[in-house]
């Protein structure tokens, strides 16, 4: 049987592919859509406001973030996170295989 931990870790690494790749099409889309060069902001704040994206640690005593991060940087950033998350979600699904045949995970 596969572990719940190991599900879960399957589970957030398909969230986060889904939720990357949406946000890259998105900024594609509005880019196209409004015919704008790769340096504007494509997403829009809750005011409707163009922004750039931001990085950050959300909250607590130690919370920090990066502003105005350049949609070129941005996306780069994406493309980087996605690809680690493929990567972690083989080495998840060869532990489900293990686990499925009763090994040691």
């Amino acid at each position: 049987m596969i572990t719940q931990e190991t599900a879960a870790l399957i589970y957030h690494a398909y969230r986060e592919l889904e939720a990357g790749q949406k946000l890259l099409d998105d900024m594609k889309t509005i880019r196209e859509r409004e015919h704008l060069d790769k340096t504007a902001p494509t997403i829009r704040d809750a005011f409707g406001q163009p922004r750039h994206l931001q990085l950050g640690i959300p909250s607590g005593e130690n919370a920090h973030r990066i502003l105005n991060v350049s949609p070129v940087l941005a996306e780069s950033v994406i493309r980087a996170h996605i690809e680690n998350k493929r990567a972690e979600l083989a080495t998840m699904q060869e532990r489900a295989r293990i686990e499925l045949e009763g090994g040691e995970g």
